[in-house]
C-alpha cells in the first residue's frame, strides 16, 4: 500500500469524511481462502484483504472506496489512514473507476525496487513473495522480534543489495513510500512495536491477517504510522 508524504499531510489537514460505499454487497463472511498468486499484487496487505474477502477475492474490479472500507474493517484503520493509503491507487484506476490487484505491479508507479520481500523488477518477478528474503529480515533481528531498529537494518541491507546488483536508485517520489511500506505492518499489527516470527510468517508467507490483528479493535491511525516512519528514518540514518 502506497502512502506519500504529501498524501499523509493532506489527510491529516483535510480528512475525507464522506461515507464509503458498501464493500461487497451481501458479503458477511471473511474466512481466509488463499487466492491465485497470478491474480495478486506485490502488496501483501491488499492481497491479505482479498484472501479474507474484505476485497473481491478474485482481485479484479476493485474501487478506491472498497479499499478504504476494507482497511477500516479488516485491519481497523482510521478513516484518515485508510483514505491516505487508498488515494495513491488513483494512479492505476481505469476510466470505469476500477483497477485489478495485478495493476500494482507496474514498475515505479506504486511498486518499486528494494522491497523487503520481493525481487526487483529487472529480475523478472516483482510480485512473488521470496522466503529467503523474509529469513534475511529475521536474521537482521538477531533472533528477537522484528522492530523498527531491525527494519532499519533490513532497509539499509536492501539498499546495498540493490546497488551491488547494478540496480538504479528508487525514484525520489517513491522513497517515502518505501519508508512507509517498511513499517506499515508494524503499525497494522499494533503489538507494541514488536513482530514475532509467527506473525511475520502468517502475514508474508500466507498473506493472511493474523488473528491477533483481526481481534484487536484498537484503531490504527495515520499519526501512529507516521511516528513509526520517522523512527525508521532516524535508525536508517544513525544506524541501529
Amino acid at each position: 500500500m502506497q502512502l506519500s508524504l504529501i498524501t499523509a499531510a493532506r489527510e491529516l489537514l483535510w480528512p475525507n469524511t464522506s461515507p464509503s460505499k458498501a464493500l461487497i454487497n451481501g458479503e458477511v463472511e471473511h474466512e481466509y481462502i488463499r487466492g491465485n498468486i497470478q491474480d495478486r499484487s506485490p502488496c501483501p496487505g491488499l492481497n491479505a484483504l482479498a484472501n479474507h474477502g474484505y476485497l473481491p477475492r478474485d482481485g479484479r474490479g476493485l474501487t478506491i472506496a472498497q479499499v478504504e472500507e476494507a482497511c477500516m474493517r479488516g485491519v481497523h484503520q482510521s478513516k484518515a489512514l485508510s483514505s491516505a493509503v487508498a488515494r495513491p491507487l488513483k494512479q492505476i484506476v481505469r476510466s470505469d473507476g476500477t483497477f485489478d490487484l495485478i495493476d500494482l505491479r507496474r514498475h515505479n508507479v506504486i511498486e518499486h525496487d528494494a522491497s523487503l520481500t520481493r525481487l526487483d523488477a529487472r529480475q523478472g518477478d516483482n510480485y512473488t513473495f521470496q522466503p529467503a528474503m523474509l529469513q534475511s529480515m529475521f536474521d537482521d533481528a538477531h533472533g528477537g522480534p522484528v522492530t523498527v531498529e531491525s527494519l532499519a537494518k533490513s532497509y539499509n541491507r536492501r539498499k546495498k543489495e540493490r546497488k551491488a546488483d547494478g540496480g538504479v536508485a528508487v525514484p525520489l517520489d517513491l522513497r517515502f513510500v518505501n519508508i512507509i511500506q517498511t513499517v506499515s505492518f508494524l503499525n497494522s499489527a499494533d503489538t507494541n512495536g514488536k513482530l514475532s516470527d509467527d506473525m511475520m510468517r502468517v502475514f508474508y508467507e500466507e498473506e493472511r491477517i493474523p488473528e491477533v490483528v483481526l481481534n484487536n479493535q484498537h484503531t490504527r491511525t495515520l499519526i501512529g504510522l507516521l511516528g513509526y516512519a520517522f523512527k525508521l528514518i532516524y535508525f536508517v540514518v544513525v544506524g541501529s
